[in-house]
């Protein structure tokens, strides 16, 4: 098992290569990286960029694409894998649709992993007693979660929404306390507005 100060030592050799161009070398580091850690979805995205930027190729463009395929089998919820898949198959194989539905999980997935930090940073803040960022926070939070779900998504089934809270603006909001956040908006609600009125 290769330690992990080794990986990174590796891993610098790599970019090293990759800067001065030295695309061959950074690949075959690349490949020996992935003997000791062949569940890295991030090595698998390395080897696949570096495929294609060999001089004399020793691997054919449909061994990156598997490789891209395979980086996003292991961590679906990456949104690089995605991304790069999506390049790949709009500058490789010229393919929009397929292309645009690479894009659209990557995007998805980068969305999922910024609301995450964005209720991260807001509870960290409020430690902080920077109440005013973590409201821009969770606002910055509302807008992404209006954009995944834009049709009603702050809405019970009976149409009415399940918080109403007003802002220091005086601006008031809407919140579905369902899915994946909701715990975490919960306990930032309650610290960011004790006073919140319920909907009936």
């Amino acid at each position: 098992m290769t330690s992990t100060r080794s990986f990174k030592q590796k891993l610098t050799k790599v970019f090293r290569h990759w800067k001065n161009e030295q695309h061959d070398l950074a690949l075959s580091e690349v490949e020996e990286l992935l003997k000791s850690w062949p569940g890295n979805a991030q090595l698998h995205i390395l080897w696949a960029s570096l495929v294609q930027l060999q001089e004399q190729p020793s691997h054919g463009l449909d061994e990156a694409k598997e490789a891209l395929q395979r980086a996003v089998a292991i961590d679906p919820n990456s949104p690089g894998a995605a991304i790069e898949l999506g390049h790949y198959l709009d500058s490789v194989e010229d393919n929009p649709r397929a292309a645009s539905k690479a894009f659209t999980e990557g995007i998805r997935s980068a969305r999922r992993l910024l609301m995450d930090g964005l209720l991260g940073q807001a509870r960290a803040l409020l430690q902080l007693g920077k109440r005013a960022d973590a409201l821009k926070c969770l606002m910055e939070w509302l807008y992404l979660a209006n954009i995944d779900n834009p049709s009603g998504g702050n809405k019970s089934a009976n149409g009415a929404p399940d918080i109403l809270l007003r802002d220091p603006t005086g601006q008031i909001l809407a919140i579905q306390l369902k899915g994946p956040f909701a715990v975490k908006i919960e306990e930032l609600l309650q610290q960011l507005f004790p006073e919140r009125i319920l909907s009936e």
